[in-house]
Parts: structure tokens; sequence; C-alpha cells
């Protein structure tokens, strides 16, 4: 089975080369919807999030509120990471197998941080989609509907 790795940073557009693959019948995995299972109720990466930061990071439904979860400060954002990355890993390469055994030819690993992951082993191709910063400032905002000085402290953040 043939891996080929899709990455880019925010806003470059690997989502959308990702939907066109997936509408010319390519199955991706997509590890951002994958980080969102991954921190469902009740999970365990989500006991581990409640467990670094309070119920107050809960919302009243007892869902994280994914929101508080952004640029805080770089420790807090260490924590997390750490805390849901093997939950993230962990169900890709569940996925992946599991496509192996239906006889996957090709697979897409849509990875936003497949190499800041270490991930990138899973994968041969990688296509890196990128996009000038100006670009990607410019979608970040209109995509996130941000005031122009909120936006500009997470990209910052964002892209360092």
């Amino acid at each position: 089975m043939r891996n080929v790795g899709l990455t880019g940073g925010i806003a470059s557009g690997e989502s959308s080369v990702s939907g066109e693959l997936h509408n010319r019948g390519i199955p991706i995995v997509d590890a951002d919807k994958i980080a969102h299972d991954v921190l469902k109720k009740g999970t365990r990466a989500w006991k581990r999030v409640v467990e670094i930061f309070g119920r107050e990071i809960l919302l009243e439904s007892g869902e994280v509120n994914r929101p508080r979860l952004g640029p805080t400060e770089a420790q807090a954002a260490e924590q997390v990471s750490c805390a849901i990355k093997p939950f993230i890993a962990f169900a890709i390469f569940w996925v992946t197998f599991k496509h192996w055994l239906y006889g996957t030819r090709v697979l897409v690993l849509d990875i936003p941080l497949l190499y800041e992951a270490k991930m990138d082993w899973m994968a041969k191709p990688v296509v890196v989609v990128w996009l000038d910063r100006q670009t990607q400032e410019a979608r970040i905002l209109r995509r996130d509907c941000l005031p122009e000085e909120q936006g500009v402290v997470i990209i910052g953040w964002l892209l360092v």
C-alpha cells in the first residue's frame, strides 16, 4: 500500500487538496478529524485534558471547549500536545492498518503537523502544500472571522 503524506501550514489549503483527492475516490486519513474524535467526552484523551486544565475547560455539554485549548501560554499548549498526541498517533496508525487489511492501494495521510509529530516515516512520498504568509494570514482571518488584532496574535503563535 502506498501512503502519501499531505501536509502544510495553517490555512495553506491542504484540506482543500485533501477534499479534491477524496472527491476523486482516494481514501483520506484526516488527522484533524481524528484529533476531534479522540477528544470526545469520556475518552482517555478527554480525561487527560480535564486533568491538566480542570473542569473549567469544559462546555456545559461536557465536551472540551476547543477554542480555549488554542494559543494560550506555550507551556499549556505543550502539555495539551503531549497529552493527546499518543492517542492521535495510535488512531492514525490503526485506521491506516485497517486500510492495509482491506487492500487499499493508495491512502492519503492528511496530517498538518506530519514532520512535527514525527510521523513522516509512515508516508512516502510527502506532498507539502505551501502559501505565502500574507495569503495564509488573510485566509485565517476570513476563515475564523477574527478581528485583525486577535488574528495577528494567533497567526504569530502558529506560524513561528
